[in-house]
């Protein structure tokens, strides 16, 4: 009989540990490596920039004067806002949906790189893009279909990696995520214009019934 019940214990205790780590988002190539070139998104991510405008980079490659080292593997997508109102995003489908109604924590590492020499889509003239944006993260139904904002940093201005930690609160389930470079429209800005920001590092996305604000979230990777 206690046989038994340690039997139905441990497969019981088990099947729980099982759900907890379903509960888990685990992001495809979390920190953006694949071989770095200009407007190329690194493999497992889609770009979900305009079209007519060319996507995200895979940095540092030299390519616009970015050299930055990553702060975790070998690469990092970059990422700018332009001045005739058209931005840059990257999307992935999710191994696991962020559940509605669920609060979430999750840790990103951004950055601003100085310079960030490309052409002005107004002025046609050589500008550099390197005026600070926000980080926009949005849950998706289907890709690029019924999506909310789920968070936005405040504008990244430093030009050394920080990690941010972010809520996410979805009032729907979403099977997609997207991070978009976005305007900061603070302080004079009252027009687009154009800026970079470097994105890194991507922990779990974790419940918060699992992770506690002070967590580190990397703790919980495959």
């Amino acid at each position: 009989m206690m046989q038994r019940f340690t039997l139905l214990f441990l497969a019981f205790f088990s099947h729980c540990a099982f759900l907890t780590a379903q509960e888990i988002i685990h992001l495809e190539n979390p920190s953006f490596e694949d071989f770095p070139r200009h407007s190329h998104v690194p493999i497992h991510w889609n770009n979900e920039g305009f079209k007519g405008e060319s996507p995200a980079d895979t940095q540092p490659n030299g390519s616009f004067g970015v050299t930055a080292p990553a702060t975790d593997g070998q690469t990092y997508v970059g990422m700018v806002v332009r001045d005739n109102e058209t931005w840059e995003c990257v999307g992935q489908r999710l191994e696991h949906p962020l559940r509605a109604y669920t609060c979430y924590l999750w840790s990103v590492a951004l950055m601003r790189s100085p310079e960030y020499i490309s052409i002005s889509r107004i002025t046609k003239l050589k500008a550099n893009f390197n005026k600070p944006c926000v980080l926009r993260v949005w849950g998706g139904k289907t890709k690029g279909k019924g999506m909310e904002l789920l968070n936005e940093t405040e504008p990244v201005d430093h030009e050394a990696w920080e990690e941010y930690k972010l809520l996410l609160e979805p009032s729907d389930t979403y099977d997609y995520i997207y991070l978009e470079a976005y305007y900061y429209y603070g302080g004079d800005e009252i027009s687009p214009y154009n800026g970079n920001l470097m994105v890194d590092h991507c922990s779990p996305i974790v419940p918060c019934d699992i992770a506690d604000p002070e967590d580190d979230l990397y703790q919980y990777e495959k």
